[in-house]
């Protein structure tokens, strides 16, 4: 997967199941802030989980509004004003990929702020 400044590409699991590359919109990514490296900032990382890597995981959907307030809920629990979240829900497809169930704007965030791994909980 290519990134550059101008676009975030990333995978995505089309309806009749295909994995497919697709842009994340640029307006949205524009209202983005930048989030530092360290899972732990956002993440309760107080149950057991795995660190994987941001290319083994495939979004399920990416809903617009939903990625805004993942930034702003992500930016919250740095400051300490609002809980972290757990994390990502994700469970395996049959190429070495895994599919996100729960936190898909919150990967996004994480894509946008071109983290290496992100914290998941396998189900």
């Amino acid at each position: 997967m290519k990134t550059d400044e101008m676009s975030l590409k990333y995978f995505t699991l089309r309806p009749d199941g295909a994995v497919v590359e697709i842009e994340l919109n640029q307006d949205i990514a524009a209202t983005l802030a930048r989030l530092p490296d360290d899972p732990s900032l956002y993440f309760d990382l107080g149950e057991p989980h795995l660190l994987i890597p941001l290319k083994q995981l495939v979004n399920a959907r990416a809903r617009e509004r939903g990625i805004v307030n993942a930034n702003r809920h992500m930016l919250a629990a740095v400051k300490g004003n609002q809980e972290k979240r757990k994390p990502l829900t994700v469970h395996s497809l049959d190429n070495a990929l895994w599919l996100v169930v729960d936190g898909n704007s919150t990967l996004l965030n994480a894509r946008h702020s071109k983290w290496r791994a992100i914290p998941c909980c396998t189900r």
